[in-house]
């Protein structure tokens, strides 16, 4: 098996090593793409991660290393001088020597006792060549060991400093707790904050927040120094059983992994702990004191098209702002969030009496059938009395709905902003 000083293996030579094996590789010229994998079959035991994923292309870096180590990843963009370094150390790779290698993919089921590889580099110019090489061994001491081994070094040392000098957003965070019966959880949702909140025994509380809480949230890890707890406590609890853990991801996919319990937990953790549970549990107390809606209140509307083209999506949904729960309405097309507007308690009103009106549309559900690419479109109200209206259909129409369709969209692109100019 591989000693551990192959993971602390200096960089510098084997950046000289790469250059000078650039050639040997067969494939001259700047690199455009490359890639290397490799996944451990469930029989071995890897002496470093058990999965091991990188792609390099047009600046962007996107690496996973996961199983017998923290997990690491990141996504997003790398420098000029990482890119020539991360190139350097691939070409430096002579997969076609290597025991096992082969110059097919592995296309059956993957064998437990082996271990899966595969490396590919592509220039574009001054024409498109591409070198790709598979592979499988049985993880003993090869020269892919020792290459892969040095890569993961590199590739530590790193994403080390990426996820410190790298922008990137806060996507999730939750934290549960066995011994305080507790789950507190943000994430973002279609474009959404999403709180989740049971603390001591309570019923669940849903609800969406304003997006400041990200910052907010964002800058509570940071000052509580987060970055440095990535990995604590991994491996020192059986499944199901870990009495505390964290687990944060950011748009760069990178994670913060926290296993402690009451008596084990890293510097500044439980200063962080009482202070999220202090922020969310007081959004949460705020947003149970302010449930009194109006019968006509909508809890929640989703309503789309689609067809042979991309079509915009509408939804109104109830957000906790400064000034309280509020509805609001929006637009994503693709995905992506085109326009988020509140509505005043008479606007509501008037979308209600609106999507009201509809009532006979409950239960229309019909697909026309031998019709390929046909229009459609889907209805789904919830009011706060417990009224509900669920319609979709593929190539037929509910009678009146060229008319119900015009004034909603009416109503809401009249307050969203306009998104789609020349239309």
């Amino acid at each position: 098996m591989l000693y551990s000083g192959l993971i602390l293996a200096a960089v510098l030579p084997l950046l000289v090593c790469g250059q000078a094996k650039a050639e040997s590789a067969g494939l001259e010229g700047p690199v455009s793409y490359a890639a290397y994998h490799s996944e451990w079959g469930e029989k071995l035991t890897p002496p470093i991660a058990r999965s091991l994923h990188l792609e390099l292309s047009g600046g962007k870096l996107n690496v996973s290393l996961s199983g017998a180590m923290p997990t690491l990843s990141y996504t997003g963009p790398v420098d000029a001088k990482t890119v020539d370094e991360l190139v350097a150390l691939l070409r430096s790779m002579d997969a076609a020597a290597w025991p096992g290698a082969s110059g097919d993919e592995n296309r059956g089921e993957r064998r437990k006792d082996q271990c899966e590889w595969n490396l590919c580099l592509a220039v574009r110019q001054p024409e498109y060549r591409q070198k790709r090489v598979y592979g499988a061994d049985k993880g003993r001491d090869t020269p892919r060991l020792e290459a892969e081994a040095r890569l993961c070094a590199y590739l530590k040392e790193k994403l080390a400093e990426l996820y410190v000098t790298c922008p990137k957003r806060l996507e999730h965070l939750s934290l549960s707790e066995r011994f305080e019966n507790g789950y507190w959880s943000v994430a973002v949702d279609e474009g959404l904050v999403h709180v989740c909140v049971i603390g001591n025994g309570r019923s669940t509380v849903e609800f969406y927040a304003d997006p400041a809480l990200l910052e907010e949230l964002a800058l509570l890890l940071e000052k509580h120094g987060a970055q440095a707890w990535h990995g604590f406590g991994f491996g020192l609890y059986e499944p199901g059983k870990m009495p505390l853990c964290l687990e944060v991801s950011y748009s760069t996919r990178q994670p913060v992994v926290v296993f402690a319990d009451q008596d084990r937990m890293p510097k500044g953790f439980a200063a962080f702990c009482d202070d999220l549970r202090s922020t969310l549990g007081a959004l949460a107390k705020r947003w149970q004191q302010a449930q009194g809606l109006p019968p006509w209140a909508i809890k929640q509307l989703h309503f789309g098209e689609n067809g042979m083209s991309m079509q915009p999506q509408y939804r109104c949904y109830r957000r906790l702002d400064a000034q309280g729960p509020r509805a609001h309405i929006m637009r994503s097309l693709g995905g992506k969030l085109e326009g988020d507007v509140p509505l005043s308690s008479a606007e509501e009103e008037e979308l209600s009496l609106i999507l009201r009106s509809l009532g006979r549309w409950d239960g229309f559900h019909e697909v026309a059938r031998d019709v390929l690419d046909a229009p459609g479109f889907g209805l789904s109200v919830e009011f706060a009395d417990g009224r509900k209206i669920s319609a979709h259909s593929y190539g037929v129409f509910p009678k009146g709905y060229r008319e119900g369709r015009e004034r909603i969209l009416h109503f809401l692109e009249k307050r969203l902003p306009s998104a789609f100019p020349g239309k």
